[in-house]
């Protein structure tokens, strides 16, 4: 108790000591929500009222989820670590592949990604004669989403759907959910409504996990979809010990399916609960909290909060201000390049943050012309890359006959003279005898008529498969490796890059870090084995491979960096249709999720916060104006530095409203006019200064050559790429 004391707020405490019955704890941005769930864990399992096993934490990211049990484990010691604490999906996988036996589901299931999932899709169009230019497959997999996270069966959907493409999505669905059967395949939405179905078919299934779990904790519960809830609800209603903790300003995935609903009509369903509210924030200054709140109170569905800091440092927010997307990317560099000049700021202290992942080119062009290094967080997974879903392709038959897709990738790659013709003929065989695709293969050289070549290429293929199965004995490090040589997929890799070495190599440094991954697997969790890597791998998030520790600038969407925090954050394009993205016309619950975008990026900042925004921006090949956000005229004029009058409106044109730290002797106004026609002096010059050109536009000094009389100076313009000019020449100006 005196430890809770010391280290928790008098709100904080109140949550961890209320311990039976429902709790709702809303917890503002960087108020100590995960501290207060392991605090939380550990007072139950010290005062008795459970053991670590009966506590079920869930959460969306393993990253949260390590982090909540390793915070138990230093106060109650090694038996934190049996605390169940993981994402929705990684425990109910686990849970179904327990109880598989028992509940209808074969526990040796494959989860396939989203990239598997439209493979499927497009194959059950080709079979139902519909062809891509009248259904989509994205859009049929964004339709079945949506109805399997609403727990709408197939039936439900086919009867509920008017327009054309519903209808096909009707007919999609339906043969989708045998065919994943048939190969017992789940995809992530699967994770979530098998086992609600599983309770309505098998109620002592429910009834086991309601005994075995005395208390439930959700994490971020305001981005739980209708599926996730019912699981939740359904489990907590034994002991009706359920602790939920989120905020409803940070509510942002509603395009997954996510409902705020869930978050602000908790008291609807649990009359009696406890509301408890965390309102002082650790993280930020008070100018970025005062800038945030002043936005988003102008949400009106919400719980009544204002987070307030302890902090009175800090400065108010930079706004930039830049004529194209090119130029807000360049003034943002500087102005990261000056920061790290004056305050000595590492390069990852900085995040720079959109709305979506097209706008960070720009951004990383002008890092690139700067000789900054970055990361790109949340772009092409590293197990999403061809050359490594192939090699999984392989340890997923291997753990899966029945796993189709996964056949169809490898059967004929690397080629091995295994015709598409002849494969079509396979795959519409396994389709009319309701066989797994696997096992229509071994009978293949029974079927007669045949070409000597397939039959030969075949058996080799399946003698392979043989071959990897007898290895399965093996050391897992060791069957990986085997699968590279024996399938000659670094030669193979070669062959196709031949005309781009550096690709070639980039692609087999790849197969060297999946045997590395591999080798740290089986050394951290030895009793796993292949289904416990590939079930990690499938539900690897974005923000899981996220490395805090590499010196380098972080691009990411705002969506990605939810749950994250740096000392400095910039954002950009806060304008009308990319931030908020949404038409003139769109809804009041569009808008409201969009001020929540905003705000959940704001409050990734400690230190440092800047806004930016372009008068035009380049969209599908066209240049276009842009309007400032409306959320730019939200924010009051002394929570930003510039020369932003209180008095002009966001839509005025007025001067550049970036500008840099005073440093060094002042200019007088004179002064500034006197030099304004004439050539930089050199002892203005410095890597990565933003300069004007009356002809070039804005560009980077990437470098300075002193030479006397015949000084040069190398700038990537925004416009026109690398110049060099002779400095006494080239009328460059530093842009203020």
């Amino acid at each position: 108790m005196s430890r809770f004391e010391s280290e928790l707020n008098p709100p904080q405490q109140e949550a961890v000591l209320h311990t039976d019955g429902p709790l709702l704890i809303v917890a503002g941005a960087g108020s100590g929500k995960t501290r207060v769930l392991a605090y939380r864990a550990a007072y139950l399992v010290q005062s008795g009222r459970a053991k670590p096993y009966q506590i079920l934490c869930l959460t969306f990211t393993n990253k949260a989820a390590g982090e909540l049990r390793g915070r138990a484990a230093q106060m109650v010691g090694r038996d934190g670590d049996s605390l169940v604490a993981g994402t929705f999906h990684s425990i109910f996988a686990r849970i179904m592949r327990q109880e598989g036996l028992n509940i209808g589901i074969d526990p040796r299931f494959t989860i396939i990604d989203v990239d598997d999932r439209k493979r499927l899709i497009k194959e059950i169009l080709k079979d139902l004669g519909i062809g891509s230019d009248s259904a989509k497959p994205a859009e049929i997999a964004w339709m079945i989403e949506r109805a399997k996270n609403t727990l709408m069966s197939p039936e439900e959907f086919a009867r509920l759907a008017t327009l054309p493409v519903q209808k096909t999505a009707a007919q999609v669905y339906e043969r989708y959910e045998a065919r994943m059967r048939r190969m017992s395949g789940l995809d992530f939405d699967d994770l979530l409504s098998r086992p609600i179905e599983a309770f309505q078919k098998y109620p002592e299934f429910l009834e086991r996990l309601q005994n075995r779990f005395r208390y439930v904790m959700v994490d971020e519960f305001q981005d739980t979809n209708p599926a996730q809830y019912t699981l939740v609800k359904s489990i907590a209603l034994g002991k009706r010990n359920l602790c939920v903790v989120g905020d409803d300003d940070q509510a942002i995935y509603g395009f997954r399916g996510a409902t705020v609903a869930n978050i602000l009509e908790f008291e609807r369903d649990w009359p009696d609960a406890k509301v408890i509210r965390l309102e002082q924030n650790y993280r930020s200054h008070h100018f970025i909290l005062d800038l945030a709140w002043a936005v988003i109170k102008h949400n009106p569905n919400r719980h009544p909060k204002k987070l307030w800091t302890s902090r009175q440092d800090g400065r108010p927010t930079t706004l930039i201000r830049a004529r194209t997307d090119e130029d807000e990317a360049l003034q943002f560099t500087a102005c990261l390049l000056e920061e790290r000049r004056v305050n000595g700021r590492s390069l990852n202290d900085c995040a720079i943050l959109y709305r979506t992942n097209a706008q960070s080119l720009p951004f990383e062009r002008a890092l690139r012309t700067a000789g900054l290094p970055y990361q790109v967080v949340g772009g092409l997974r590293f197990y999403e890359r061809k050359e490594i879903k192939d090699i999984l392709a392989y340890l997923r038959i291997l753990i899966n006959p029945a796993d189709d897709i996964s056949l169809a990738r490898i059967i004929n790659y690397p080629p091995r003279g295994i015709g598409e013709s002849v494969i079509a003929e396979i795959q519409q065989h396994a389709r009319r005898e309701i066989r797994p695709l696997l096992e229509t293969v071994r009978s293949y050289a029974s079927w007669g008529n045949l070409q000597p070549r397939a039959v030969k290429a075949i058996n080799e293929f399946l003698k392979l498969l043989d071959g990897f199965k007898e290895s399965m004995s093996h050391p897992f490090p060791d069957l990986v490796k085997e699968i590279v040589v024996n399938t000659r997929l670094r030669e193979r890799l070669e062959e196709e890059e031949k005309d781009d070495p550096t690709k070639a190599e980039s692609k087999l440094a790849n197969l060297n870090s999946l045997i590395a991954d591999v080798t740290r697997f089986a050394e951290i969790s030895p009793d796993k084995g292949i289904e416990g890597f590939l079930e990690e791998v499938a539900l690897v998030t974005d923000i899981d491979k996220y490395d805090e520790t590499v010196e380098k600038v972080s691009l990411m969407t705002i969506h990605t960096a939810k749950g994250l925090e740096f000392p400095m954050v910039m954002i950009g394009g806060l304008e009308e249709g990319m931030l908020p993205m949404m038409s003139p016309d769109g809804s009041q619950e569009d808008i409201e999720e969009e001020r929540r975008l905003f705000f959940v990026g704001a409050t990734r900042a400690k230190d440092w916060l800047a806004l930016g925004y372009a008068e035009e921006r380049m969209r599908w090949g066209d240049r276009r104006y842009a309007e400032p956000s409306r959320f730019l005229k939200e924010i009051p004029a002394e929570l930003l530095m510039g020369s932003w009058k209180r008095s002009a409106p966001v839509t005025t044109a007025p001067v550049r409203l970036f500008s840099r730290p005073t440093t060094g002797r002042s200019t007088t106004p004179t002064e500034k006019t006197s030099r304004s026609n004439v050539s930089l002096d050199p002892d203005d010059l410095r890597h990565g200064a933003l300069v004007r050109h009356p002809t070039f536009g804005l560009g980077l000094i990437i470098d300075f050559r002193r030479q006397g009389q015949d000084s040069r100076i190398d700038v990537d313009f925004d416009e026109v790429g690398r110049k060099t000019l002779i400095l006494k020449y080239a009328r460059l100006e530093l842009a203020k």
